[in-house]
């Protein structure tokens, strides 16, 4: 048994693809708030990873963010089906860490709403001891607090951080755990490679040798 190793994943990019519902979500608002506005492929790909509020704030006013936030999540969760899947190995690398005896912990800038919405999709919920979400927080990923919840609750003092963006790379730093960048973003991996996590990974099922052996 592993009983004082956690290991913790983000959301979205890293256990589930959901690239092309967050794209539908954002058109969706857009459309409907700012018609004239043409979207580019950098305002997409700039949206994969922050809080939905940082990401309106740019474009609108913060008066409005609430009503688009509640559109966005709207769309967003009644089409999780139509566009969300799970990456390869994912689900079988989660059974073999659990058998193993790891603490598993997802942290996540989404709503506990919407993450379990994709989560209970795959039928990946159950391998979860903890999962903290955005709301839960008063402060998102770079910062460790949610990682530190997570390992507080778990009653771990070592662990690693999974993700695919900078920020789930610093929050692992921030929370003096090993990080593990992932290589399927379609943001690229320069900037997270550029903050040298402890191991980069072409697919889930990496990480098992990996956790083994700093464990």
């Amino acid at each position: 048994m592993n009983k004082d190793f956690v290991v913790i994943f983000d959301l979205d990019g890293t256990l589930l693809n959901t690239d092309l519902l967050i794209h539908k979500s954002f058109e969706h608002v857009f459309q409907k708030y700012k018609p004239e506005y043409q979207l580019s492929k950098e305002d997409y790909l700039s949206f994969l990873g922050p809080p939905l509020k940082d990401s309106f704030l740019r474009f609108f006013p913060e008066t409005m963010i609430d009503e688009l936030v509640d559109c966005y999540r709207e769309h967003n969760h009644s089409h999780h089906e139509d566009y969300v899947m799970i990456y390869p190995t994912v689900k079988e690398t989660l059974e073999i860490l659990k058998e193993k005896g790891y603490s598993l912990g997802v942290v996540t800038t989404k709503y506990r709403e919407a993450a379990l919405i994709g989560l209970d999709l795959f039928d990946i919920t159950q391998y979860f001891d903890m999962i903290v979400a955005g709301e839960e927080v008063v402060h998102s990923k770079p910062h460790p607090e949610g990682l530190l919840k997570v390992m507080k609750q778990t009653h771990c003092s070592k662990g690693v951080m999974i993700g695919d963006n900078t920020s789930d790379i610093l929050s692992g730093k921030n929370a003096h755990l090993y990080t593990i960048g992932v290589k399927w973003s379609p943001k690229g991996t320069k900037e997270v490679e550029a903050l040298q996590p402890d191991l980069m990974i072409e697919q889930m099922d990496e990480i098992i040798d990996f956790i083994e052996g700093v464990s």
